[in-house]
């Protein structure tokens, strides 16, 4: 049995509550981030410039087309701002978000305790490490088991000295390919799973068989796909077939990118980013399937185009627009109440 001290509540970065108290639950966002691990030159030379500009309502346009390629746009380190943004989320009736920005991308959970106690919003944190262009320098070295039990020990002490602990392991980076150092660390989460009962939230990388290839990786290893979340389903899955065939292999599937509408993908410009139409369309084709208990949803907000101030859809999109559409389109409300609710407080809750 997972040795962990907090059967049946679910950590959040104050402290365990029940599940009970989680309300709607965006399972993917980054309140605060250093992304800039993404960042990637303007294609045309003649935008050079605009990498280093600040965002604003002149350049916007530019900058949702091309998000990765400003610097600004991939800084989220003001709690200000931040608290301002998910108080339009508490403000709709949300209640928890999992922030799932991991090592190597600006972590920081003194500052999600104090958006925590300055919103009363739950807000869980992840443990683990991204892509491995993010990873420490020392990272190809370290053996299998000192990762685990650094993930071991921020879900069950604290992290970086701290006592605010992780509720969650990940977001765990992974690339396609998939790379030695990024196997080594599902490996290593596989291990803290079966010592402390925490979920796991994977970031695939950009190829239609990703998922279900970590997700068998990961059954071998022996780790409970009923307590993993596989995200970024609708920039990953386009064919019907592999998605019914991942959503068979028994993981929670999280659409986490509502909101983010842009078509072009500049991290994979031979593909597209759905709009938010096709990703309904991708889960009510789920719930005929009868995987309604295995759908989560979240924005995966990690930069400042998204959020309100900047003229973005914001954390509350999903609940104030979303919710509603989908009930125009024919999703029961209880569906959509199941996916937002009652699913991640499943999932997130340690076992008893």
């Amino acid at each position: 049995m997972p040795n962990t001290n907090d059967p049946g509540k679910v950590v959040t970065v104050t402290g365990a509550v029940d599940p009970s108290e989680l309300g709607p639950t965006l399972t993917h966002e980054h309140l605060m981030i250093d992304f800039t691990v993404v960042y990637k030159e303007p294609d045309n030379p003649d935008d050079a410039s605009l990498a280093r500009a600040k965002v604003n309502f002149h350049n916007l346009g530019w900058v949702r087309f091309n998000w990765v390629s400003n610097f600004d746009n991939l800084s989220l380190d003001d709690e200000a701002l931040t608290i301002r943004e998910v108080n339009f989320y508490k403000r709709a009736g949300g209640g928890t978000i999992v922030d799932a920005t991991t090592v190597g991308i600006g972590r920081n959970p003194e500052a999600l305790k104090r958006i925590s106690t300055a919103t009363g919003l739950n807000l869980i944190m992840g443990a683990g490490f991204y892509v491995e262009a993010s990873h420490p320098d020392d990272y190809a070295a370290r053996p299998v088991d000192d990762v685990a039990q650094q993930m071991i020990t921020e879900l069950t002490e604290g992290v970086d000295g701290t006592d605010i602990r992780c509720g969650i392991i990940g977001e765990l980076g992974c690339s396609w390919p998939w790379t030695d150092a990024e196997k080594k660390t599902v490996e290593a989460a596989i291990i803290a799973q079966q010592e402390t009962g925490a979920a796991i939230l994977i970031h695939p990388g950009r190829n239609n068989r990703a998922p279900l290839e970590i997700l068998e990786f990961m059954s071998a290893k022996g780790s409970d796909l009923s307590r993993t979340i596989m995200g970024h389903i609708e920039r990953t899955i386009f064919d019907p077939a592999i998605l019914s065939e991942t959503a068979a292999a028994g993981s929670y599937l999280e659409y986490d990118l509502f909101g983010h509408d842009s078509p072009y993908y500049p991290l994979a410009p031979e593909t597209y980013m759905p709009g938010d139409h096709q990703r309904i369309d991708q889960i009510a084709s789920l719930l005929d399937q009868g995987y309604g208990d295995r759908v989560v949803l979240s924005h995966d907000v990690c930069s400042k185009h998204r959020l309100r101030e900047f003229g973005g859809h914001g954390w509350d999109h999903i609940i104030s627009r979303v919710g509603p559409w989908m009930e125009a389109r024919g999703i029961e409300k209880s569906a959509f109440d199941r996916m937002l609710v009652d699913n991640p407080a499943r999932v997130l809750v340690y076992p008893s």
